[in-house]
């Protein structure tokens, strides 16, 4: 006697699969049209990014530069129960060769990579592995006219500094925000004097283009850490006031109403209110931290250039299986953690010329 057929009701089996890793939709893309059409409506994928959100289940990159072909690269990590930080794969980016692309803060899973030294820049999922590459900056540049010199100057350089991704919901467009920092120099002398002038460039990847907005007063400064994004909203580090009276500030840029404003005395960000979480003091013999991982882990580098994981409530330092002895430019090495994510960004697939991806031999790392 043949059984009866038990078929689960539709709005279940869709429950089920948004539980499931992005290496496995993909996969079940082939299994029929009406799966491959539900995995990239926007509430299969909001659905998908919560559940990934609401389990902690991060995802870890290490950026790193080969000591041996001096060639940018990000180590994946693995973050399984036993398996901790272990490294799965190492990613190459052939796209950037002979430059050392900066990678900023992930939002939904995305990544936005950008090159300072050139007008080079692109949108990444690493975990649909589709990869955009950015149009050039459509923005003119302006003229600089020197009063002291009484005239005109020549533009000589021109570089991309402190970018930030992020997300407008309510035009439901991802959009980059980079200063661009510009320098002209009096062509007809033989050692000129450099000035500079900034210029802030927005991207919407909905439209595809670059435009102008207004500059701020102040621009951010370096941080070890780069920028924080946090619902809609970028922030920068920045400084005013002159030599033995710095006042700290931070920059703001809305990705809704696209205006950047400047706050005092602000420190770490919850729904909007900032508060001092925790005080780490000096650890002997650690040079930089370089990000969270899951559970608050925090990420650092000692002075023997190892990847140590620190242990806020004990103190403790513990040395990860990941060797940085072949690394080439250690200020390079920094974490960053993204959730997996559907998200499409009308990119391609990764190919050779782009991305490059390459499994590590064995779980000891000896590579």
């Amino acid at each position: 006697m043949q059984r009866p057929r038990f078929e689960l009701p539709e709005a279940l089996v869709m429950e089920i699969l948004s539980k499931l890793p992005v290496k496995s939709l993909t996969r079940f893309n082939c299994v029929c049209k009406y799966w491959c059409s539900s995995f990239q409506t926007p509430h299969f994928i909001s659905k998908h990014h919560h559940y990934n959100l609401e389990n902690n289940n991060l995802n870890l990159l290490l950026s790193r530069c080969d000591g041996n072909t001096f060639q940018p690269y990000f180590s994946q990590l693995s973050t399984e129960k036993d398996q901790t930080y272990i490294v799965k794969q190492n990613i190459y980016l052939p796209f950037f060769k002979n430059d050392i692309p900066s990678l900023y803060s992930a939002c939904h899973g995305l990544m936005y990579l950008l090159d300072p030294s050139k007008d080079k820049a692109a949108i990444w999922n690493p975990s649909t592995r589709e990869f955009k590459i950015l149009p050039p900056s459509s923005i003119q540049r302006p003229p600089y006219f020197s009063p002291f010199e009484e005239t005109y100057l020549t533009l000589d350089d021109v570089e991309f500094y402190h970018a930030a991704f992020g997300f407008d919901s309510k035009t439901d467009d991802y959009k980059v925000i980079r200063f661009v920092s510009l320098t002209f120099v009096n062509s007809e002398e033989e050692h000129p004097h450099p000035h500079s002038m900034y210029q802030v460039e927005l991207y919407s990847l909905r439209s595809n283009s670059w435009k102008e907005i207004p500059s701020p007063e102040y621009i951010p400064t370096y941080t070890t850490l780069g920028n924080i994004y946090v619902d809609g909203i970028c922030y920068w580090k920045t400084e005013t006031g002159a030599y033995l009276d710095f006042r700290g500030l931070i920059l703001s840029f809305n990705m809704g109403n696209e205006k950047i404003d400047t706050s005092f005395d602000l420190w770490v960000t919850s729904e909007g209110v900032w508060t001092k979480q925790f005080n780490i003091k000096s650890i002997s013999g650690v040079v930089r931290p370089l990000g969270f991982g899951k559970n608050g882990d925090l990420f650092v580098r000692d002075t023997n250039n190892k990847v140590l994981l620190f242990d806020a409530s004990t103190q403790e330092l513990k040395e990860l299986e990941i060797y940085t002895y072949l690394d080439h430019i250690w200020a390079v090495i920094t974490l960053h953690a993204y959730f997996e994510s559907l998200v499409h960004i009308n990119g391609v697939q990764e190919v050779e010329k782009h991305v490059i991806r390459k499994p590590t031999r064995d779980a000891s790392n000896e590579y």
